[in-house]
């Protein structure tokens, strides 16, 4: 049985990419040290091995503590001291093995965790040289937000399964060094590598350097990562700017990965970018301040490449107030705009391209070449883009006419000014062959398919409102729907929603459902699907997203939810059931459990919700358990939810890789096409519980998260296919012939398979497939509503949301509630709604607003009843590189005494106000039952300053 705290994806991410500051040394270094343990005697020894876990033969021997590695998780754990963490202390340990690969130091300020004190995040890594000599390794795991440090344990590599039990290793000393503190940095914060001269920076993982022609060029070692590490600083993160410029030519590679150590750290920080891994020189403007990046700087690191043997050619690295260089242009996307597109009509043709430099791309023009059949149908002066800002995006429409349908007709084109790629841009374009079909006055009627499997899918309902299309269209203009930029609330759109998925083989929908305590948001969808003429041919039931505070769960509030979901929704014939029994699925069975500690855990609360259900004449409720760990084969992560009362497990995505990826964020979908038969195979191996199948439909949350994304790339159709295969196969030789799709329609995360522009019907059609009967006649034709006179369904354009007052003269002016918000509702001028959890929120999307031309925010505000105090107003926003968090917000105090005030929220005064903002979202204080008034929203612009 193992007590770890795993080393998820993330962590070994660091370890792979972002890498340590860690040095493989024979002589003992500088510094006071503050405790060493040397091994030297049994009692010593002993003292290390209270606590031991996958390993057997531990013991005193030739001077030095031994053991053999038995299973994944190896580690021993030091005895208790205490010493005060500062972050210029180090860990040292001399140790041999004959298994290398990637250790751990934990650390801990208590001993009041699940794992004994530790707890992911509390830990750094390094990597083990598996030549069974002796080797000193120093290790920075910069804890100094702990306060103290009382415990460490040391992780050993993990043997792969055939060492297990014949791999070992020695230990002959650890200790903990405090080094003197380094000297203050000062301007400029520049670092030279143009001669080879003094390099300041550390390479790892190299096996060649050599400086030449205005560079030093590193050329990883063929089984490594290369890692360049600053020398040990203390430097103003205000002071030397906020953006890494880093000028490189690298050969190969898909990221590279910047990390640091700060004050405002615990451990340290890392964000990855994209590569232009062409061999050719770039600037690399990368912004620190997504997280983190304030305070004392004491160290930074570049890999600058995920691929093992890369070769780099490095100029510059330097710290900035402001991205630097010259117009980089880099084509984004190049496609048709809509999914389905006839020949004889207007064809739109978006090209959307990013300036990763530092100066604005003026005059920036395209030039296409055109065959097969296409005509240019745009005015000269429509080849142009608008102006570049420094890391945004710009993106033209060609209007094109086909003259034939094709699946793969040619285009090509050059882009020509300043930073524009050498090289043209080929791609192609797919025309469908007209149908010909009757205009219709609503949506015509479904023609389900039959099948002998039950499939489903999972349903996100975050579209009610242009908010969050808006987060969408810069960055993934592929990912348009065939609806268009809809409003879920439509019950029309739904009705379109439902004939396309009964005629391609799915039956029902697990749909994401938001309560907390009373509080309901994003309810639209099921609102709608009451209302839709064609809900009789779809079965749904509801997918409980209980990630809630902690806290949020009481018998009292799963009453209340339950008696919901009694009076509201298994009383309807569409609602979705197994065995009988009215289905719910749970995300986090975890957040119940231990929000229950000591009041008889999730169990309760489930039996809680049957005992009511048999009550009201059902034969209970079959519960699904969702999440916690994901995609875990582990028997006892599902044996503890079949002791709390689940019926059947399941997971929300899978998106992994199999252990075959050089880089966890970074990754191709074909992996998760291998990986996921043996998964499903492993998972049903416990024999626990009923399994629910989950079928990936891929993952790239750039629109959510930009640069901090996990990015799964190559996602196609036939790659989708193969997961269909082997899920029948699975189906087959297990008799589970119930199975879920992953998110049908969450656009932002890249977990999508409804149909849309990049895919048409694709995903849907290896549905169909791979596990429907064709009918005699064909299969019903797959077809989108402008082939039937219908739609468009689009909510709005990104013109009509530049903004920067908000009367709300003539209604909501596209301000929004996201949660905890009722009678919500634009009149007489003012925006009018209840608080009805402690956390409400509203919130507005923005279309290119330049942060530097604004400073100030102000809102005209009324809270009722009198209170006097009603917590603050808190104003977030997103950029295009930086998503919601509490970095990116401000907050001033709110009065709750009937009366309006004028407040300003001084934005310009955090350094994350910056860029192009593309959203706000405004928290109105924490008073539950509150009447809230906003009469009036002012961006304000900076004030101009002169003598």
């Amino acid at each position: 049985m193992s007590h770890r705290p795993r080393r998820s994806d993330y962590f070994q991410l660091v370890t792979t990419l972002a890498g340590v500051f860690i040095m493989t040394f024979a002589l003992k270094s500088p510094g006071k040290i503050l405790r060493e343990w040397s091994f030297d005697s049994k009692e010593e020894v002993r003292q290390w091995t209270r606590v031991v876990n996958h390993m057997s033969e531990v013991r005193y021997a030739d001077g030095c503590l031994q053991g053999r590695l038995m299973d994944w998780d190896p580690w021993v754990t030091s005895p208790l001291f205490e010493l005060p963490a500062s972050p210029w202390q180090v860990v040292e340990v001399r140790l041999k093995s004959d298994c290398g690969g990637d250790a751990e130091i934990f650390w801990t300020n208590t001993t009041k965790t699940e794992h004994g004190g530790f707890s992911g995040g509390k830990e750094t890594h390094f990597q083990v040289i598996g030549d069974n000599r002796w080797h000193t390794y120093r290790i920075f795991p910069f804890w100094q937000k702990e306060g103290k440090i009382i415990m460490l344990r040391l992780d050993f590599p993990r043997p792969k399964p055939q060492d297990m039990g014949h791999k070992t290793v020695a230990v002959d000393w650890l200790r903990i060094v405090e080094l003197d503190e380094p000297k203050q940095v000062d301007e400029p914060f520049t670092w030279d590598f143009s001669t080879g001269k003094h390099l300041p920076w550390t390479a790892r993982g190299v096996s060649r350097q050599q400086s030449e022609d205005g560079a030093t060029t590193y050329t990883a070692a063929a089984d490594q990562v290369m890692t360049l590490s600053s020398p040990l600083m203390r430097c103003a993160a205000e002071e030397a700017g906020s953006w890494l410029v880093v000028e490189m030519a690298v050969d190969k590679g898909d990221t590279a990965v910047v990390s640091w150590a700060a004050e405002a750290c615990k451990g340290r920080c890392s964000t990855h970018f994209a590569l232009e891994a062409d061999g050719r020189f770039h600037t690399y403007n990368i912004d620190l301040a997504v997280t983190g990046w304030s305070g004392t700087v004491m160290l930074l690191e570049l890999t600058p490449s995920d691929a093992v043997g890369a070769e780099v050619r490095l100029r510059r690295i330097r710290l900035s107030p402001d991205p630097l260089g010259p117009p980089d242009i880099r084509v984004r996307h190049a496609g048709l705009e809509n999914a389905i597109n006839r020949p004889g009509h207007i064809v739109p043709f978006l090209v959307t391209v990013f300036n990763a430099g530092g100066e604005v791309c003026q005059g920036l023009k395209i030039k296409p070449h055109l065959a097969g059949g296409l005509h240019l149908l745009s005015r000269q002066k429509d080849l142009v883009f608008p102006d570049v800002a420094p890391r945004d995006v710009a993106t033209i429409t060609l209007s094109l006419r086909a003259d034939k349908a094709g699946k793969a007709i040619p285009i090509r084109f050059r882009l020509r000014g300043p930073g524009a790629p050498t090289q043209p841009v080929e791609t192609t374009l797919r025309i469908d062959p007209p149908l010909h079909l009757p205009k219709a006055d609503y949506v015509p009627e479904p023609h389900p398919v039959a099948s002998d499997y039950e499939i489903g899918a999972l349903y996100f309902p975050g579209w009610p409102t242009i908010n969050s299309w808006a987060r969408i269209w810069p960055v993934a203009p592929e990912r348009k729907p065939v609806l268009g930029w809809y409003d879920e609330g439509n019950p029309e759109c739904v009705d379109w929603q439902i004939k396309w998925a009964v005629e391609n083989g799915l039956s029902y929908f697990l749909v994401d459902w938001y309560w907390k305590e009373g509080s309901q948001h994003l309810d639209h969808w099921v609102k709608a699907f009451q209302k839709a003429r064609y809900r009789h041919y779809l079965k749904w039931a509801v997918m409980w997203a209980n990630h809630n505070p902690p806290g949020g769960h009481s018998v009292r509030d799963q009453r209340n939810v339950t008696q919901f979901w009694i009076d509201n929704y298994f009383v309807m014939p569409e609602y979705y059931r197994i065995n009988d029994m009215p289905v719910v699925m749970i995300w986090s069975p975890s957040r119940m459990n231990s929000d229950m500690a000591g009041k008889g855990g999730a169990k309760r609360l489930l039996d809680v919700s049957r005992e009511m259900a048999r009550k009201a004449g059902y034969k209970g409720i079959w519960f699904i358990a969702m999440k916690w760990p994901e995609a875990s084969t582990e028997a006892k992560d599902v044996q503890w939810l079949a002791d709390a009362g689940f019926d059947m497990t399941s997971i929300y995505h899978y998106m992994h890789h199999g252990g075959k990826a050089k880089n966890p964020r970074h990754f191709s979908f074909e992996l998760v096409a291998e990986s996921s038969y043996p998964f499903w195979k492993a998972r049903q191996a416990t024999d626990i519980l009923p399994f629910l199948p989950n079928l990936s439909t891929g993952w790239d949350s750039r629109p959510w998260h930009g640069d901090r994304s996990i990015v799964i790339h190559g996602r196609t159709v036939e790659r989708f296919r193969r997961i269909c295969r082997d899920a029948k196969r699975f189906a087959d030789e297990t008799g589970i012939k119930r199975l879920v799709l992953a998110p049908l329609n969450e656009w932002g995360e890249g977990s999508y398979a409804e149909p849309c522009a990049e895919f048409g019907f694709g995903m849907y059609e290896a549905v169909r497939d791979t596990f429907c009967r064709k009918p005699a006649s064909g299969w019903p034709p797959n077809y989108g509503p402008a082939d039937v006179g219908l739609g468009p369904y689009d909510l709005a354009a990104p013109t009509q949301l530049n903004r920067t007052e908000w009367d709300f003269v003539d209604g909501d002016q596209g301000w929004k509630p996201m949660m905890g918000i009722g009678d919500f509702a634009a009149t007489g001028g003012s925006l009018r709604f209840t608080c009805t959890s402690r956390d409400p929120a509203l919130s507005v999307p923005l279309n290119r607003l330049n942060a530097d031309n604004f400073d100030l925010v102000m809102v005209r505000i009324k809270v009722d009843p009198n209170k006097a105090e009603a917590g603050s107003l808190q104003l977030f926003w997103s950029t295009r590189t930086q998503a919601i968090t509490e970095a990116t917000s401000v907050r001033v105090p709110l009065q709750a005494d009937g009366q309006f005030h004028n407040l300003l929220l001084p934005v310009g005064t955090n350094p994350h106000w910056r860029g192009k903002v593309t959203g706000f979202r405004l928290d109105p204080g924490s008073l539950s039952g509150a009447r809230i008034t906003i009469d009036h929203i002012t961006i304000l612009p900076k004030r101009k300053t002169g003598k």
